[in-house]
């Protein structure tokens, strides 16, 4: 069965619901799973085992952090690199005094993360967790705004999601849903389309 999430929502909530702890515990059994335990055997010697839960405590807490991501974050970032937007982009920072409006269709945007959390011991690393996160939005029907090469407003069709979350290349969570993006957004300082050094002089829109 495939959800809707309303937004805002983060990717904890795409992966793991609305339950903070709920999802706080779903990630100290991963980590407890996903090689943690095995990682602390094979290079700290000796540690007892409720400061081996300590540290999976702590690792789940790292990455419960790094999963706040904020999902329309995500794909604002995507839309930013789209091909049609740059153009839009580059045209409107050579012609300040003009907007384009930008129809995509069926698109994907798709953000991919690799961080890593190092295990250290008496400040000894003792070994490396590998996290995996991606996140793909598949979009249909989307207006976008583009002024002195920014996206100030857009108008979105429907949006699906699926994230997959995994430790040392294993999944750990993964899930489908549609996410309810707002039927029309505005940004009130704009999205920046194009890298610093390109950016035309660009005001505070009302």
């Amino acid at each position: 069965m495939t959800d809707t999430v309303p937004h805002p929502a983060s990717v904890r909530e795409l992966l793991f619901g609305e339950d903070v702890e709920a999802a706080a515990e779903s990630l100290v059994d991963a980590a407890r799973e996903h090689e943690v335990a095995a990682i602390l055997e094979r290079g700290a010697q000796g540690l007892t085992d409720n400061a081996g839960r300590t540290v999976e405590r702590e690792v789940a807490s790292v990455v419960n952090g790094f999963l706040s991501l904020d999902l329309l974050d995500l794909v604002a970032a995507g839309w930013a690199k789209h091909g049609a937007m740059v153009e839009a982009a580059r045209r409107t920072r050579a012609a300040p005094d003009t907007e384009e409006v930008v129809a995509l269709a069926t698109h994907q945007v798709t953000s991919t993360h690799r961080p890593c959390v190092d295990l250290r011991v008496d400040g000894v690393r003792v070994g490396t967790l590998e996290i995996g996160l991606t996140v793909a939005f598949d979009v249909e029907g989307m207006l976008a705004v583009v002024r002195q090469a920014h996206l100030m407003s857009l108008r979105c069709g429907t949006c699906t999601t699926t994230g997959t979350l995994a430790m040392q290349e294993r999944v750990v969570a993964s899930r489908h849903c549609n996410l309810d993006l707002p039927g029309a957004m505005r940004f009130r300082s704009g999205i920046a389309l194009l890298p610093a050094r390109d950016q035309a002089p660009h005001g505070d829109p009302a």
